[in-house]
């Protein structure tokens, strides 16, 4: 008595699971059949080109846009770092020569002077190119999280173009559906 009980009992676990399996069979069949036609084919690379140029078109609208804001790009920030090496190094260059300069001129004490104003000067601007460079970081940092911003509505641009896609598809998957039930029955 106790299995007859056991065997009469509704299992909803194992009706989901058949209702899942019979679906997903039916879907795989169908999405199978459409991903192997041509037109599918020719829908991807369409959807694929789309995506690309629109990458291009968000590229070049922040550079526009970083330019109109005169915040600077990557290769501006890249000029200027190649420029302050180049002006340390002659900077450099410069106290080195002052360097031999002081020694041989060590009995006149205005030039220790003006070499000691010098040197701070090169100091002070040393210090400027330090800030100018930390601002410029900080610029980098600034662009970056709106280049994560634009890809962010990116993605979700996309998100959503791929929802209506969804839709559509299952939209006409329905419309198949339904002209195929309503077809007669040729005997």
């Amino acid at each position: 008595m106790e299995q007859l009980d056991q065997q009469n009992v509704f299992d909803p676990f194992l009706a989901w699971k058949d209702m899942y399996d019979k679906t997903e069979s039916y879907w795989g069949k169908v999405i199978g059949e459409n991903m192997n036609r041509e037109e599918f084919s020719q829908w991807m690379g369409k959807v694929l080109n789309m995506n690309l140029q629109y990458q291009q078109v968000v590229n070049d609208t922040t550079t526009r846009y970083f330019g109109q804001l005169n915040i600077p790009s990557k290769d501006d920030i890249s000029n200027v770092a190649s420029l302050v090496v180049n002006v340390e190094e002659k900077v450099e260059e410069l106290e080195d020569r002052f360097d031999v300069l002081e020694d041989a001129t060590s009995a006149n004490a205005n030039l220790k002077k003006e070499f000691t104003k010098l040197k701070s000067d090169v100091k002070s601007v040393e210090k400027k190119v330090d800030r100018v460079l930390t601002l410029l970081e900080n610029q980098e940092k600034l662009q970056i999280k709106l280049q994560e911003q634009l890809q962010a509505q990116l993605q979700e641009q996309i998100r959503e173009q791929s929802q209506q896609l969804q839709a559509q598809l299952e939209d006409l998957q329905e419309q198949s559906e339904a002209a195929v039930s309503s077809e007669p029955v040729n005997k």
